[in-house]
């Protein structure tokens, strides 16, 4: 069993494991700033930080989410590296999946070796889908590099993916793709 904690400030008791998650499973690149998070959990009603905690309420792992009107956009998923590799992920992700009505897209990076691979294939047995999309991750700041990444989801195949990749770029990072194609070589 899993459930998630909805975090509501950095004095959440949750908060230091959060981080030290967060900041421990992503490249720099791919990591908004902490002070970035914590601004974002009393300024914005889309964003949403949880935890993960096991049925003892011991700390699994982290889930941040944007809910727009016809998709959740998962941010950042990951759990602690104590926990990985005994079904905690697959469990989560497919609470979380059948607990929302909305369509789930996240980004990914591309599977171009065995471990980038292996993580598409989680995505896609928690029934999710690869799309063939040329997508970048805007840079968090400007200190920050774009990233080359993909798209996954659970989207109706008709949805537009240069719709939803614009909103990402100008709800979550702040961008226009305008600026986007001028400052980023794709």
């Amino acid at each position: 069993m899993i459930h998630f904690h909805t975090l509501r400030g950095t004095d959440d008791q949750h908060w230091s494991s959060f981080v030290d998650t967060y900041t421990s499973s992503f490249p720099l690149d791919e990591q908004r700033p902490t002070d970035s998070i914590a601004q974002l959990l009393t300024s914005e009603e889309r964003f949403t930080a949880m935890v993960l905690l096991d049925k003892n309420n011991s700390f699994v792992g982290i889930l941040t989410t944007w809910t727009f009107d016809t998709f959740i956009y998962i941010e950042h998923f990951a759990l602690s590296p104590h926990m990985r590799s005994k079904g905690f992920g697959t469990l989560a992700l497919q609470t979380f999946i059948q607990h929302n009505t909305l369509p789930i897209i996240l980004e990914v990076e591309p599977p171009t070796d065995i471990l980038t691979q292996r993580r598409v294939s989680f995505y896609e047995r928690c029934g999710l889908r690869l799309y063939d999309y040329p997508y970048i991750q805007p840079p968090y700041t400007p200190e920050l590099s774009a990233v080359p990444l993909r798209l996954m989801g659970t989207l109706p195949l008709e949805t537009p993916l240069s719709t939803v990749a614009e909103q990402l770029h100008r709800e979550v990072y702040g961008v226009s793709d305008k600026s986007m194609s001028e400052n980023i070589l794709i």
